[in-house]
Formats: structure tokens, C-alpha cells, sequence
């Protein structure tokens, strides 16, 4: 079930100019190695290399093939993210854009839901403050993820709607298109360790907010999540290590190398009040944190229920065009399999 329709902005979000301006990004944050080994943190207003282009005129080829219909506001910049997810091989992009496609065509993903609504005031995911960069920080509570209180679906449905929010308005093209997640494990032991939830969010970022994250800080960990992550540690790649990162509640002052106190709760190191109030998204930097309008708007919203809402229904003409899209990449698939 929708919210009642009340018109929400965020755009109390977005930093102040002075801010926007002052950020100067090293070419290697923007791009760094070669060829299929390459890493891009920055997509909009910045040029893509010779081997960038090939591979993406190569997707775009096997979109057209596939006669896939493209959504209307598809970039350059949603190829070239297609192409990295695809690990810069063709075999790999009918699955992820059949992924993204599906994603991108199931409405609850976008909308204020009374469930996604629900979802958020619990604060199992919320946003505070920013980054040296002006990067959005979210933060994720782990000891309040609960599978059996929110289903899977609506973890996908909750998280991507909000993700989307803090995309659009706190991400400005050629000066911010990451954000630093903060993920409080509260010493839950590995019997208690999320595992499945943090999978769900993991692999709804990974595609369909592909190249957003700069740094996951893992904070607060039992001892048995420490020595399964020395171990991981070990065998893990090192691009992969250098975005993560394991602290226990003593070194927390190692998150102010990238996040100032200001920007931080106390509860990590920092000088501001814990946050108790996690919906709507707040801006520390203004006046109490919210705009009159975003206030009014949302109190003229009736009280969320904890309860399983159906989804909103797709458009028929929307859904047959995804059965359409979607029977035309099966086909492909299946005849790559044969041959």
C-alpha cells in the first residue's frame, strides 16, 4: 500500500555549493588501472578511456540484438556501470542488465510504501553526516535486522527506495557518486551474525548501485567475528580489503582519518548526540536537521503499519513489455547454452 500521496523532497539533502566546489578528486580516485583490471569511483562528467568505450559499445551491441528496450533515462554512465558489473565480458551483461531490468521494473522499489516506511523509522538503516569529500555516510544497525519482522522482499524493497533517495539528492555528478557505510555488527556473535540480510543488501548494491561504495567500516565485532575475518583477511584480495575495514570500539578515532567528529555520532567516536529519529533522512548541517516542508510532509503521511503490503501493480503495459524483454533474454540464454 502507497503512503497517501504527499509530494516528498529531499533536497534539503544536497551539501552547500561552497562545499560542492571545494572538492577536487586525485585521477587516480577518479580511475585507477588498466584494461579488465580497472576501478572507477567517479561515472558522470568525466571521460572513459579507449578500452571503456569498447566494451561498451560491445554491450550495447548485444543489447541491440537482443531487441532489449532500454529505460528512457539510461545514461552512458548506466552502460559503462553494466560493463564493470559484467566484469568487462560479454557472456556476463545479458545476466546483470536482466537483473538490473527486473530490479528496476517493481514499483515498491521507488515508492513510500507504508511497509518501506515502516522499515526505515526502526533505524536498521539510516544516514548521518558526511565525509571529508562530502560522501554520505549510512549507517546499518545489524542487531536490528530481523527476517522474520521484514521479509526478503522487503529488506530489497526498503533498502533500494532509500538508497535511491540518498543517490539522488546527496550525489552530485563529478563531485560525489560514493558513500561510506557504517555497519554496527553489536558484537553479534557469528550464530547470530546476519548473514543472509547483509547478502540480500550486498547483492541489491552490487548491481543496481554499482560503484557507489568508498569504504565499509565494520565496527564493534565479537571475537568470533574477528577470527573468521583474519582468516578471510588472509585470502582476500587487496583491492577488496582497502574499501573494508574491521574496528573495535578503541579504534574508533581511526574513522576521523576520513570522517570528522562533527560528522559522527558519539556512539563512534564523535561529537554529535545519537540519533533517535532515523525517518525522514536528516541533515545535520541545517537547523534542526530537517526542512519545515519535509516535516509537514511527512506528518500528513498516516502512521506506518508493521505489516506485509502488497506490491504496488506495474502498469499492464509495463509488465507485458518486461515479460517481453525478459522471454527474449531467456531465449538468447538458452540458445548460448546450447551451442
Amino acid at each position: 500500500m502507497l503512503q497517501q500521496q504527499v509530494a516528498l523532497n529531499f533536497e534539503y539533502l544536497k551539501p552547500a555549493q561552497y562545499l560542492i566546489d571545494a572538492i577536487v578528486h586525485d585521477p587516480q580516485y577518479i580511475k585507477r588501472r588498466e584494461r579488465s583490471k580497472s576501478q572507477r569511483r567517479i561515472w558522470e562528467n568525466v571521460p572513459y578511456d579507449a578500452y571503456e568505450k569498447e566494451k561498451m559499445a560491445d554491450f550495447m551491441k548485444i543489447v541491440a540484438k537482443n531487441k532489449i528496450q532500454l529505460p528512457a533515462d539510461w545514461q552512458d554512465s548506466d552502460t559503462l556501470k553494466m560493463v564493470y558489473c559484467g566484469k568487462f565480458k560479454d557472456k556476463n551483461y545479458l545476466k546483470v542488465l536482466q537483473s538490473h531490468l527486473v530490479w528496476r521494473a517493481v514499483p515498491n522499489n521507488f515508492q513510500p510504501t507504508d511497509i518501506n516506511i515502516a522499515f526505515l523509522q526502526k533505524g536498521i538503516v539510516y544516514t548521518f553526516g558526511r565525509d571529508k569529500q562530502q560522501r554520505p555516510i549510512i549507517i546499518m544497525n545489524l542487531e536490528l535486522v530481523n527476517l522474520k519482522q521484514f521479509n526478503e522482499e522487503v529488506y530489497i524493497n526498503a533498502l533500494s527506495y532509500y538508497f535511491g533517495i540518498i543517490k539522488k539528492n546527496c550525489f552530485v555528478p563529478g563531485k560525489i557518486e560514493n558513500w561510506v557505510f557504517i555497519m554496527d555488527t553489536k558484537k553479534l556473535g557469528l550464530s547470530k551474525f546476519p548473514f543472509k540480510a547483509i547478502q540480500i543488501a550486498t547483492k541489491t548494491m552490487q548491481v543496481n548501485f554499482c560503484g557507489c561504495l568508498d569504504k565499509l567500516y565494520l565496527l564493534n565485532p565479537s571475537s568470533s567475528l574477528s577470527f573468521s575475518w583474519k582468516m578471510v583477511s588472509a585470502v582476500a584480495d587487496a583491492d577488496t580489503m582497502e574499501k573494508v575495514q574491521m574496528l573495535k570500539p578503541n579504534e574508533y578515532t581511526k574513522i576521523q582519518e576520513r570522517i570528522p567528529a562533527n560528522q559522527l555520532e558519539e556512539q563512534y567516536g564523535g561529537k554529535v548526540a545519537n540519533l533517535t529519529k532515523f525517518w525522514p533522512p536528516i541533515n545535520i548541517e541545517i537547523p534542526g536537521g530537517y526542512t519545515e516542508e519535509i516535516l509537514k510532509a511527512v506528518e500528513s503521511m498516516k502512521t506506518a503499519e508493521i505489516v506485509i503490503q502488497k506490491e504496488v501493480p506495474a502498469s499492464e503495459e509495463d509488465e507485458l513489455k518486461l515479460q517481453e524483454q525478459m522471454a527474449k533474454i531467456q531465449i538468447k540464454k538458452e540458445d548460448d547454452d546450447d551451442d
